[in-house]
């Protein structure tokens, strides 16, 4: 996937902050940017992407691909959107990638933080309180909520031929009026040819939300992430708890799997989406409900008042690209030509220099810790 040097942000006035979060090899922190084009505002807070060593090579091509994928996709509500990037000092090991300030934190914090304020209401039983500062719980409405949410910010990579290849509750962040957005595409890959991507080599791996096709035989594809989907609604209706509690990560649970072995609907699950879980954890990923299908029936479950206020929401955020990036978003998005300032040349003269350093923890850049819904606090 190319560059587009249209999305270029002059470093000069960009003011980092404070680290939001840190990874084994990269960090996120909190910025002021000056000016940005498309946001409306002279000054926008916004989250900056970078690496935590300038010598680590494999760690800033991951961090290109990242960029790259980003600028592929494009703006979806549900999506963490690419707002520009710092690219001139790559050959010095610096690459900034600047997107959405989610203020309100990943998901899975989230649950976790609140599982006694949690109310187990059906959705037609839920009443917003006129004072919406008033409202600090939340309820069976908002796991639905962002269950449907989450569905459409997938359908849209699945229809840009994106698979994102870790998606879980941790990489899903929340931001005003409670939207939520499929963020961390450090996993993404584009899909070429069959719609399939085969992993090759080591390295960490999201196990517990992985496909079984992905524990067995590495191949991933839009209907992997769909079983990852499967989990990730197991987290959301648990409240944040680790999935498949009590089996070891490894040759234990991908034995498991294989002899048929499927998590159970939690408590505060509707029957209905105890139903959708089984379908994305079917073993033959063709069986598998595609994200768009899964967009209608969790759609069904929702209150038809709430969807469209929803859509209607989401439609001209759908116009928050930079004014002047102009993508062919038809069929083909290859009309972007210009490429990441010799990336290739770049990083081969980087890899000369001494990256040794490993971090051998997973972490994960995006564990900000702090709440949800600024209308109801």
């Amino acid at each position: 996937l190319p560059y587009d040097k249209r999305w270029e942000f002059p470093r000069n006035r960009l003011k980092l902050g404070i680290q939001l979060g840190a990874g084994c090899f990269g960090r996120v922190v909190k910025a002021e940017a000056v000016g940005i084009k498309g946001s409306g505002e002279p000054i926008k807070t916004v989250a900056v992407k970078m690496v935590r060593s300038q010598t680590n090579v494999a760690a800033l091509e991951a961090l290109a691909s990242e960029l790259k994928i980003l600028i592929h996709l494009g703006s979806h509500l549900n999506v963490v959107n690419l707002l520009g990037a710092c690219t001139k000092k790559i050959s010095q090991g610096e690459l900034l990638v600047i997107v959405e300030y989610c203020r309100f934190g990943n998901l899975q914090t989230y649950l976790i933080n609140h599982r006694s304020s949690f109310i187990n209401l059906s959705f037609w039983q839920y009443q917003t309180d006129p004072d919406a500062t008033l409202n600090r719980t939340i309820s069976t409405r908002d796991l639905i909520s962002w269950s449907y949410q989450i569905a459409r910010g997938m359908d849209y990579l699945a229809s840009k031929k994106v698979l994102h290849g870790d998606l879980a509750a941790r990489n899903v962040l929340l931001a005003d009026d409670g939207v939520a957005k499929v963020a961390d595409f450090g996993m993404a890959k584009k899909m070429y040819y069959e719609g399939k991507y085969e992993k090759t080599g080591q390295g960490l791996m999201p196990v517990k939300w992985m496909a079984i096709e992905s524990l067995t035989d590495r191949v991933f594809s839009s209907q992997s992430d769909v079983w990852s989907y499967g989990v990730l609604l197991w987290e959301l209706f648990t409240l944040g708890k680790v999935p498949y509690p009590g089996i070891d990560v490894g040759h234990q649970l991908t034995k498991a799997i294989q002899n048929g072995y499927r998590m159970e609907k939690p408590n505060y699950a509707p029957n209905a989406f105890g139903e959708i879980m089984t379908d994305c954890w079917k073993t033959d990923p063709k069986t598998r409900p595609t994200f768009n299908q899964l967009v209608g029936t969790i759609y069904s479950e929702l209150e038809s008042s709430v969807g469209t206020n929803y859509l209607n929401f989401n439609n001209p955020y759908e116009t928050i690209k930079p004014s002047y990036v102009k993508f062919n978003e038809e069929k083909n998005d290859t009309a972007i030509t210009t490429h990441l300032f010799g990336l290739a040349e770049l990083l081969s003269e980087k890899s000369q220099l001494n990256s040794k350093l490993q971090c051998n923890s997973q972490t994960k850049e995006n564990e900000v810790r702090y709440s949800l819904f600024p209308q109801r606090f």
